[in-house]
């Protein structure tokens, strides 16, 4: 077995622990309103890459994701064929699995891009309720295990200075350092004036949340204790109180700061400037289509 075999193996199985991460390639208004925040509600990692140009700069960071691509838009017909066919080249980009979004794509196109491209996500034509094409969405990424073990999305935020919680304890105000946070709970830094104050299953009351702009008001239990290299670490459980207006707001904290944290991974690389129409891989199938 080579090196990369051998990553490969390792990539699989690290996502089926931790799932997969979900690319959308420039997705249309409508599924970018309203179909990715009902598979966001629903604990799935999803991403928008705007440009084709940067696609392959994040997808290379993130093997075994999935992607789904917009066809309608930025390229031809044809330049989006040469696209996909160019990830049978790159181990990484070969195990992507990859589903199309259309709206007008013409049949002869469809029968192209099913029988020559490797398209395990099929296609997904864009004129069915969007109730219909979450589902349709939701069930390619059960099929492929989008989730592994992992039930909610997790941000981590240790860098980031928009995100603290604070704590009134006999009087005295505390302030913890958020580490990371999903929307059943957090990980939080505690001081050192603060390690007596809890033990495990702790229920604390009246924390201020701070994520971002906004601030929340929460209850929370202390789920464990874990100890680090200079003081101690809680494990949070947001309350069962806790409304659902705040673990959606949660939630979109969450979506927004992996998205901003994918861009960044992607800051030094250069955009990808190949000219997919120049590339000869769809009319060699379509003109040997048409004379068979």
């Amino acid at each position: 077995m080579t090196e990369d075999e051998k990553n490969n193996e390792n990539n699989l199985a690290r996502a089926q622990i931790f799932g997969k991460k979900v690319f959308f390639i420039n997705p249309a208004y409508s599924i970018r309103q309203d179909v990715i925040p009902r598979l966001q509600d629903k604990e799935f990692e999803i991403y928008i890459i705007d440009s084709y140009k940067d696609a392959k700069n994040v997808l290379r960071l993130h093997e075994s994701s999935v992607c789904f691509i917009n066809v309608d838009a930025q390229l031809s017909i044809d330049a989006w064929f040469n696209f996909i066919k160019s990830f049978e080249k790159e181990m990484t980009l070969r195990s992507v699995f990859v589903g199309i979004i259309s709206e007008r794509i013409r049949r002869e196109d469809r029968s192209i891009f099913l029988s020559e491209a490797n398209i395990p996500g099929g296609i997904i034509t864009v004129d069915e309720s969007t109730d219909a094409i979450t589902t349709e969405i939701e069930n390619i990424l059960v099929e492929c295990n989008a989730k592994g073990m992992r039930q909610y999305v997790r941000a981590k935020i240790t860098n980031e200075r928009d995100a603290q919680m604070f704590w009134t304890s006999d009087d005295k105000l505390f302030q913890m350092k958020l580490l990371d946070i999903s929307s059943v709970g957090m990980c939080v830094k505690v001081p050192a004036q603060m390690i007596n104050l809890a033990q495990k299953n702790t229920v604390l009351r009246d924390l201020t949340l701070r994520i971002g702009p906004k601030q929340y008001v929460v209850d929370a239990i202390v789920f464990a204790i874990k100890p680090d290299v200079d003081g101690i670490n809680w494990i949070l459980l947001l309350h069962p109180n806790t409304p659902a207006q705040v673990k959606t707001a949660i939630r979109a904290y969450v979506s927004e700061t992996i998205q901003k944290q994918m861009m960044v991974s992607i800051n030094n690389k250069a955009e990808d400037t190949t000219d997919y129409n120049g590339i000869p891989y769809y009319k060699l199938v379509s003109g040997r289509k048409k004379s068979s």
